[in-house]
């Protein structure tokens, strides 16, 4: 295959982060696998730390200007921006690559295009160096930095978290001792959300008198246990 059919291989990926496999080393850079005809190339000089043959690395692709190949980068900084760029949004779902442990939580790669945070105190599930995981905008800060959470904000996706709860309540014989002194870690096990998105949900199921709230935990209502209507 010629050289420029070879870089045509990898235009695919240019713009894009993800994590690469290293499998072979030379003295100029390394070479990772990326699943094309083509591995890519890694040059030393970008390489936030010299790369070893085994290793897994997070990886901007990008086309050098001088000579128009495509190759990859670990100098990440390089490459995505601090603040949100136009058009980005609270709420907005996003695709996150958890990138490094921080004093506040984790530091995580927004569409392969800028930094995020996800705060320690709001994460109730493993995270690892590496991971895909789906998020979202929490906030955008007015120095344009970006918050990030791993649940929808406010009441966005209470309605599926209400089935959800009704669901387990119904499986459970129409009760279940969750109540305001549950671990959140226990909650999230449960439902796969925050204690606060957890009451949220509960709070409108009260109101819609679905269920009652008592000290011991939540019961379906005497109507819906029973099965009427």
């Amino acid at each position: 295959m010629k050289e420029t059919d070879k870089t045509e291989v990898l235009d695919a990926l240019v713009g894009r982060c993800d994590l690469f496999k290293v499998i072979s080393v030379i003295e100029s850079g390394a070479f990772v696998y990326c699943g094309l005809a083509k591995d890519l190339f890694i040059p030393i000089g970008e390489q936030l730390r010299i790369m070893k043959e085994g290793e897994s690395h997070i990886i901007y692709v990008y086309r050098d200007e001088k000579t128009g190949r495509v190759a990859g980068s670990s100098r990440l900084n390089k490459y995505l921006y601090d603040d949100a760029p136009d058009g980005m949004m609270d709420g907005d779902a996003v695709d996150l690559i958890i990138y490094t442990v921080t004093d506040l939580g984790f530091k995580a790669v927004i569409n392969s295009d800028c930094w995020g945070v996800l705060y320690k105190n709001e994460i109730f599930q493993e995270l690892h160096i590496g991971q895909k995981i789906e998020g979202y905008i929490k906030k955008i800060r007015p120095d344009g930095r970006i918050d990030l959470s791993l649940q929808k904000a406010g009441f966005r996706g209470v309605p599926d978290l209400s089935g959800k709860i009704m669901s387990h309540l119904q499986a459970s014989g129409g009760s279940c001792p969750l109540t305001d002194k549950t671990p959140p870690e226990e909650i999230h096990r449960l439902f796969g959300v925050s204690k606060k998105k957890f009451k949220m949900a509960v709070g409108i199921l009260y109101k819609q008198r679905m269920l009652v709230i008592e000290p011991g935990g939540i019961k379906l209502t005497q109507t819906l246990k029973s099965g009427k209507k």
